[in-house]
């Protein structure tokens, strides 16, 4: 038996009893509110900026908020990343380190727009500022891969649904659009609800609910608008789906994968057999993270008609 085997096998009971504490002190005995939990994130963000040349340049502009991030100047193509965080949580500063790390191994820019955030802001707002920003990027001219984990990936779903129904210009800038563990389908009844898997993840059943009601209201779940696992995909470019076998969100977005091959959309799937959900932010400790961020970079530099780095 391998090391990495024994080691997997002792550690997934004590990791669940440990995302099972950290769940209920969360939400039954300190009764943190989105606002705390958002500040907290973000303060721990700022203990890591990621690798040496990275460069954050935040960016107020009537078309998009967000920042742009570079490595040692290194701008040969443009990567879009909606970050994640259930539409209460995240934020550009907060996806810093992994954007760092992007950056140098695709040695392209990357784009991290800001959106307003629930439950101060409900839904349609964050899917109409993700869409703003994407509208902005697919129009500078060149090609652009978009990125979009969890919650994220719902609102790059959203904004691709949108512009390919409406077959807006920026459409056709799309070389790829890739997604990290995308939150697709937001549902009481998804199979992510029913299965619940939890051993590797610090949210369950309770909280997909609590996020989704806290952004949504009393809009109707069903709409593909929300839940984009129930659209259509004909026509739309190349797509990337990364998940972890094991995690809250993989029943749902292997239902994506099938739908997007019945769909004849090409597809590229990447898994990981353990993770916890969210793992492509820690490069700098996690090595399922370091994995993610190279092939992404791979993938997507060979979207975008790029060489490969070596």
């Amino acid at each position: 038996m391998s090391w990495f085997k024994s080691w997997s096998d002792t550690s997934i009971p004590w990791l669940e009893h440990a995302h099972r504490a950290a769940r209920t002190l969360r939400r039954d005995v300190a009764h943190a509110t989105p606002q705390q939990i958002r500040q907290t994130i973000e303060l721990a963000s700022r203990l890591n900026p990621g690798p040496w040349g990275g460069e954050f340049q935040r960016v107020e502009d009537a078309h998009w908020q967000g920042a742009v991030v570079t490595w040692k100047e290194r701008d040969e193509g443009t990567l879009i990343w909606i970050h994640g965080g259930a539409f209460a949580f995240g934020s550009p500063q907060v996806y810093r380190a992994a954007a760092v790390h992007l950056a140098r191994a695709s040695r392209c820019r990357v784009v991290l727009p800001s959106y307003r955030l629930a439950p101060e802001h409900a839904y349609p707002k964050a899917h109409d500022d993700v869409l703003r920003a994407v509208r902005h990027w697919t129009t500078q001219g060149g090609k652009v891969v978009l990125i979009g984990d969890s919650a994220g990936g719902n609102l790059a779903l959203g904004a691709v649904s949108r512009m390919m129904s409406a077959a807006e210009e920026g459409a056709e800038s799309l070389a790829g659009v890739a997604l990290l563990s995308p939150w697709c389908d937001l549902r009481q009844e998804a199979d992510s609800v029913v299965v619940n898997a939890v051993t590797h993840s610090p949210f369950d059943h309770r909280d997909a609910e609590e996020y989704a009601a806290q952004y949504l209201g009393d809009q109707d779940r069903s709409s593909t608008h929300v839940s984009p696992l129930l659209g259509t995909y004909d026509g739309w470019p190349d797509m990337y789906l990364e998940y972890a076998e094991d995690e809250f969100l993989a029943p749902d977005v292997l239902g994506l994968s099938n739908k997007l091959r019945r769909d004849k959309v090409s597809i590229t799937v990447r898994t990981e057999p353990q993770a916890v959900h969210g793992w492509q932010l820690l490069p700098d400790f996690l090595p399922e993270s370091k994995r993610s961020i190279s092939a992404l970079a791979a993938w997507s530099r060979a979207q975008l008609g790029l060489d490969s780095v070596t």
